[in-house]
C-alpha cells in the first residue's frame, strides 16, 4: 500500500491525511484521521477518486487545507502517466469528491501531474507539479474553486533561468497561506545542483518572482528543490537537497524583504544521523516560518528519521534529538514525507516501507509546548 508515502495535517493537529499509492493494485487511495483527546482514529473510509484511468497511484501527494475540511490527493500514474488531483470535502464528519478530476492543460508528453501538491489555507487555491514534463523540464498547475466549482488558473507555471539539462520543476511544490505565492523546485537544475523557483499571483495573474533560488555551501549534485515548503505569509522559504555532501542531505532557507530573496544562515543538517541519511528528502514549515521539519528518509539503514529545527532572531538551532518512531517493522524509511501543525508543535512523518511496504506514519507532539513528555503513534490501516 505504501501508506505514508504522502501526508499532510491541519493548522491545528488534529486532522491528518496520508497517501497510498500502492493500495489496490496501485489504484491508490488517501486515509483521514482526526485526533480527540490525544487519540487519533481514521475517519470513513478511505478516500478514492473516480474517473480513473488505469492504475493512478492516488495518494503520491497529498494536501489539506488550514481547517482540515479540504483535502487534496494526487494520482501522477493517471490516464498512462498524465496525472490528475482529486479533491475531497468534509461536511459533518463525512468525506465527499468534490468534482471531477483535476488535469491542467498544455501539458506536453505525459508529465505525471500531480507527483506534488499544496494547497492554501482556505483550500480554494490549489499547485499541482511534476518534475516530468516536456522532456523533464518539468511544470506547475494552479487551480481554483469558486462556489465549489475547480477551474484551471492560467497556463502552466515554467520558471526561467534553468541551465545544463532539464530541471524537473515541479519535482515539489508548496504555496502560502493566500494562495498568492508558490514556490517550485527542481532538483535537476544546472547538473543536479538543483533549485527553486518563486511565483506571485496578482488579480489572478502569475509571474515569476526574481531568479531562482539556490543555496551557497551546497556540494556539487547537491539537487536543491528535491523538496520545498513556503511559509503561510509567503515570505519564508525552505529548499530540501537530498544529495549534499554524498547523500548526507541539507536544506537552505531564503526569506523575503521588499519582493527580494535571500538566504538565511547556512545550510541546515541534522545532528545524529547516522550513515547518509538523505536530509531534505522532505521539508515543511510552520505557519509562521519558525519551526522546519526535514526528513532523511535513508538514516540508520534506511529506519529513517526526521529533523526539527527552530528559529529565534533570525538564527536557526536543532529543537531535540532527531525523532524516530518506535515499532517500526524493517527498514520503514521514515520521514520520506513531513508535515507540521501551524504552530509547529505537532508533527506527522511518514514510513511507507514500514513492515515490507504496508507503511505506516508517526505522530509527534512538542513536549516543551505541551509540559509533557514527547509523544509519537505509528498508524497503519
Amino acid at each position: 500500500m505504501l501508506q505514508g508515502r504522502s501526508v499532510a495535517i491541519s493548522a491545528d493537529g488534529n486532522t491528518a491525511i496520508i497517501g497510498g499509492p500502492a493500495d489496490n493494485d496501485a489504484v491508490g487511495a488517501a486515509w483521514a484521521f482526526t485526533r480527540t483527546a490525544g487519540v487519533w482514529n481514521q475517519q470513513g473510509e478511505k478516500l478514492v477518486g473516480t474517473g480513473t484511468v488505469g492504475s493512478s497511484g492516488q495518494g503520491i501527494s497529498v494536501g489539506l487545507s488550514a481547517d482540515g475540511n479540504t483535502a487534496i490527493v494526487c494520482g501522477a500514474a493517471d490516464n498512462g502517466g498524465v496525472g490528475a488531483a482529486w479533491i475531497f470535502v468534509r461536511d459533518a464528519g463525512i468525506w465527499s469528491q468534490q468534482g471531477g478530476k483535476l488535469v491542467g492543460t498544455g501539458a506536453v508528453g505525459n508529465p505525471g501531474q500531480g507527483h506534488s501538491v499544496g494547497l492554501s489555507a482556505d483550500g480554494n487555491t490549489a499547485i499541482v507539479g511534476t518534475g516530468n514534463d516536456n522532456g523533464y523540464v518539468g511544470a506547475a498547475w494552479v487551480f481554483t474553486r469558486t462556489a465549489g466549482v475547480w477551474s484551471q488558473q492560467g497556463s502552466k507555471l515554467v520558471g526561467s533561468g534553468a541551465v545544463a539539462g532539464p530541471a524537473h520543476m515541479g519535482t515539489s511544490v508548496g504555496i502560502s497561506a493566500d494562495g498568492n505565492t508558490a514556490i517550485v523546485g527542481g532538483w535537476g537544475d544546472n547538473g543536479g545542483a538543483g533549485a527553486a523557483w518563486v511565483f506571485t499571483r496578482t488579480i489572478g495573474v502569475w509571474s515569476q518572482q526574481g531568479s531562482k533560488l539556490a543555496g551557497a555551501g551546497a556540494t556539487v549534485a547537491a539537487e536543491q528543490g528535491f523538496s520545498v515548503s513556503i511559509a503561510g505569509d509567503g515570505n519564508t522559504a525552505v529548499l530540501g537537497a537530498v544529495d549534499d555532501n554524498g547523500g548526507v542531505g541539507a536544506a537552505w532557507v531564503f526569506t523575503r524583504s521588499g519582493g527580494v530573496w535571500t538566504q538565511q544562515g547556512r545550510k541546515l543538517v541534522g545532528l545524529g544521523a547516522v550513515g547518509t541519511a538523505a536530509q531534505g528528502v522532505s521539508v515543511r514549515l510552520s505557519a509562521d516560518g519558525n519551526a522546519i521539519i526535514m526528513g532523511g528518509s535513508t538514516d540508520n539503514g534506511d529506519a529513517g528519521a526526521a529533523w526539527v529545527f527552530t528559529r529565534t532572531a533570525g538564527i536557526w538551532s536543532q529543537q531535540g534529538s532527531k525523532l524516530a518512531g518506535t515499532g517500526a517493522v524493517g527498514g520503514a524509511v521514515q520521514g520520506v514525507s513531513v508535515s507540521l501543525s501551524a504552530d509547529g508543535n505537532t508533527a506527522i512523518v511518514g514510513g511507507s516501507q514500514d513492515d515490507s511496504g504496508v507503511g505506516a506514519a508517526w505522530v509527534f507532539i512538542n513536549q516543551a509546548a505541551v509540559g509533557r513528555p514527547q509523544q509519537f503513534r505509528k498508524a497503519e490501516w
